[in-house]
């Protein structure tokens, strides 16, 4: 009798022992995050990209979220691509890949998302715009310099926040207890005009401003609504527009020596927003 409790306290000692120590190497593991997001999360033409990534995807090993990672230890799973829609993450990648919240598991901790201007075709007009300037872009295709009309970029718009929002609930169905962190985009154009750089004529940069200012505006909202966390590069960018002495974006032509495409973000642009996310996640930790 005493030899058969003595087996069973044996058992217990060893069971809660192993349980201490898996609760102590969940405990000393990196955080899990999971970078979500188009090309101005990507950071296309950023070298070095990311070894064994997609080509297409453009993935650049020192983007925002790889910054982010580096400063703050966490494990980063960076399934963002250039081009990619809310579509492509919620259902179906590019390029044969699957979508984008797959990567997202019950052990994920972070994400961020920076989603939904090619929705409305944000990128893709403002380059076609560029095609009727004095520098417009003589290596564009034809089908590059065709702008969206108004209709289809407003339908678009409509869609969009729902979009978003299920984007939110799929996260949390899949780990209840990741913290989700929208980056909203670069603001591209100054505040009124235009200058050479950016090849627009102030009619069509208004019209530009006005699309960016909407898709910063449903991405705020969509994060308020959803309890999201909200890193709002729209205004932290404001100062280095593209026609600035210090600009974070390219302009309209890509300049010597560099591979960034059109209207999109530097390394100084991805260096600053990983260091305003890694302040930001400070804050947070330090209001629990």
């Amino acid at each position: 009798m005493i030899a058969r409790i003595w087996m069973r306290l044996k058992t217990v000692v060893v069971t809660l022992a192993l349980f201490t120590l898996v609760a102590s190497v969940a405990a000393a593991s990196p955080a899990q995050y999971v970078a979500l997001g188009s090309s101005y999360a990507a950071g296309p033409g950023i070298t070095p990209t990311v070894p064994g990534s997609p080509e297409r995807c453009a993935r650049s090993a020192e983007n925002y979220a790889h910054v982010l990672a580096s400063k703050r230890g966490l494990s980063l799973l960076d399934v963002t691509c250039s081009g990619a829609t809310t579509h492509d993450l919620l259902f179906a990648g590019q390029f044969g890949l699957p979508a984008q919240l797959d990567a997202v598991t019950p052990h994920t901790q972070w994400v961020t998302v920076t989603i939904g201007g090619n929705d409305v075709f944000y990128m893709a007009n403002l380059i076609a715009m560029t095609c009727t300037a004095q520098s417009a872009l003589p290596q564009l295709a034809p089908g590059r310099c065709q702008v969206q009309p108004d209709a289809v970029v407003e339908a678009r718009f409509r869609s969009l926040p729902d979009s978003l929002r299920e984007i939110v609930t799929r996260v949390h169905l899949k780990s209840p207890q990741a913290h989700v962190v929208f980056v909203t985009y670069f603001t591209v154009l100054p505040q009124q005009g235009a200058c050479s750089r950016v090849a627009l004529s102030v009619e069509q940069a208004d019209q530009m401003r006005a699309v960016a200012a909407r898709l910063a505006e449903i991405t705020r909202q969509v994060a308020k609504q959803t309890g999201s966390g909200l890193l709002d590069v729209a205004a932290l960018s404001r100062p280095h527009d593209a026609c600035t002495s210090d600009p974070w974006l390219l302009g309209a032509r890509r300049e010597a020596g560099e591979s960034i495409p059109p209207f999109h973000p530097n390394r100084e642009a991805m260096r600053e927003v990983g260091a305003a996310l890694d302040a930001y996640l400070s804050s947070k930790a330090a209001e629990q």
